[in-house]
């Protein structure tokens, strides 16, 4: 290993010097010889060869050196139990047994004084350090490209220096804030080409000066997502306490600089990403007919300076936002957004949905599926699956979309009798359709044979 030589070769050397000196001057004072010898431990500052290991490191030990306050970085309590010990999804780091929270980064470390090291902490495998204690390490038998420095301070706690070694620098030009994610209060969007990375930590610098540490699963998803809280008012999905006390002074300044810490060594990307102001507000848009031409638009709690751009999508022609209402020439029954910007960019974007309405039929029912109804335009029986909520199956609720949903009625009409989850025996099925909107449909979906697991297609993500 390149330290192991170096060190031997020094040591050589200084001995080689200290005879030298000694020979040729014999007379030489014994203060001129100690200070000699004070020069000689300088630059020799461990008698033993260092070792490269890789090391659990606890996030606050790891962050410690790459910012000021990074030692303040905690442990991750997990949401899920599973998703902490995927390594798919939380590789590179390690947590207990019980995979309860994920408490750091397993990370090359150089060890100038071997016998630091806790031999009871010492793991035979790589894959051990996944579920082991803090500071367990397993040694290296070669060179990392990327490690941190160990040292250990006057109270004999493991000090870990600055990353070192070699860093790539990628292209940030992809990344992009997100204000509007079930996440976190926000979320950087990157190349999603990152994914082949495995991401165990990630760090951001704003131009103010300031930078900020990331955690695997609370943090940072996948290589290419980061999302953060910054207020205690943010709900984690899945019901998890995250941390926002770390993040909550980011809204408003502008992030100049991202690092991955991944366990292929660490990249880092220069972007210009401002993180706008949030509020909190109430946009309410009334459902309407669709053949009334208009509704009603009302807005709160928004800033004074907020300067309003609108823009309203839908299956409709010539959607206008006057502020305290929406007009159209032409509109079809469905849900339909209404967005707002802040045109000088201070604060962030919101929008909310609504639905237009109507009693007129786009679809009628035929065997195993549905068809354009009589007198219906192909653009009505268009947005008519397209706006599909949801459906009953023998009095059934079940959801149209998202994880425990099923896309039952399919682009072209047919119900999709794959759906085993849905179909899981043999017989007639009485179908009512829900469209937002419009009004329902009811079909019967015979399954004369269920179809097999491997050919199973679930909706949602």
């Amino acid at each position: 290993m390149k330290k192991k030589f170096l060190s031997a070769v020094l040591s050589a050397v200084c001995a080689i010097s200290l005879t030298a000196c000694t020979n040729t001057d014999q007379n030489t004072p014994s203060a001129s010889s100690e200070s000699n010898s004070e020069s000689v431990a300088e630059e020799t500052p461990a008698e033993a060869e260092g070792v490269f290991v890789l090391m659990n490191i606890p996030y606050g030990d790891f962050f410690a050196a790459e910012f000021e306050g990074g030692e303040k970085v905690d442990a991750v309590t997990s949401a899920t139990m599973s998703k902490a010990a995927n390594e798919k999804l939380a590789g590179g780091t390690y947590h207990p047994e019980d995979n309860s929270k994920i408490l750091g980064i397993t990370y090359p470390v150089y060890v100038r004084e071997a016998e630091r090291l806790d031999g009871t902490l010492k793991m035979n495998e790589e894959a051990q350090l996944f579920a082991a204690a803090d500071y367990a390490y397993t040694e290296l038998s070669d060179t990392p490209d990327y490690y941190k420095e160990l040292s250990v301070d006057a109270s004999g706690k493991f000090v870990f220096g600055k990353s070192e070694g070699a860093e790539e620098t990628i292209s940030g030009d992809d990344a992009k804030i997100e204000t509007e994610t079930r996440w976190g209060d926000y979320q950087i969007e990157l190349d999603q080409s990152l994914s082949e990375l495995t991401v165990c930590a990630a760090g951001i610098h704003t131009t103010d000066g300031k930078s900020y540490g990331f955690r695997a699963l609370e943090n940072v998803w996948r290589g290419f997502e980061i999302a953060f809280a910054v207020t205690e008012e943010y709900q984690e999905p899945h019901g998890n306490t995250v941390a926002y006390e770390p993040y909550a002074d980011l809204p408003g300044k502008t992030i100049d600089e991202i690092t991955l810490y991944t366990t292929s060594g660490v990249r880092k990307m220069n972007v210009n990403l401002y993180l706008p102001l949030k509020f909190k507000n109430t946009i309410t848009v009334a459902d309407a007919a669709a053949a009334s031409g208009s509704t009603a638009v009302s807005f709160e709690g928004f800033p004074e300076d907020y300067r309003f751009a609108y823009e309203v999508t839908g299956a409709g022609e010539e959607l206008v936002c006057s502020g305290d209402a929406i007009t159209w020439k032409k509109a079809l029954a469905g849900v339909y957004t209404l967005s707002v910007s802040d045109q000088s960019g201070v604060y962030a974007p919101y929008h909310t949905s609504f639905i237009l309405s109507t009693d007129k039929k786009a679809a009628a029912a035929k065997e195993d599926g549905i068809e354009k109804a009589k007198n219906a335009s192909d653009e009505e029986f268009e947005a008519y699956i397209k706006n599909i909520t949801g459906y009953v199956v023998n009095g059934e609720e079940i959801a149209g979309s998202g994880k425990r949903g099923a896309k039952i009625i399919k682009e072209d009409g047919t119900a999709d009798k794959t759906l085993n989850k849905v179909f899981s025996e043999v017989g007639e099925y009485d179908v009512v359709i829900e469209s937002a909107g419009s009004p329902d449909t009811e079909i019967k979906v015979t399954i004369t044979e269920v179809a097999p697991e491997e050919e199973k297609k679930e909706g949602g993500k």
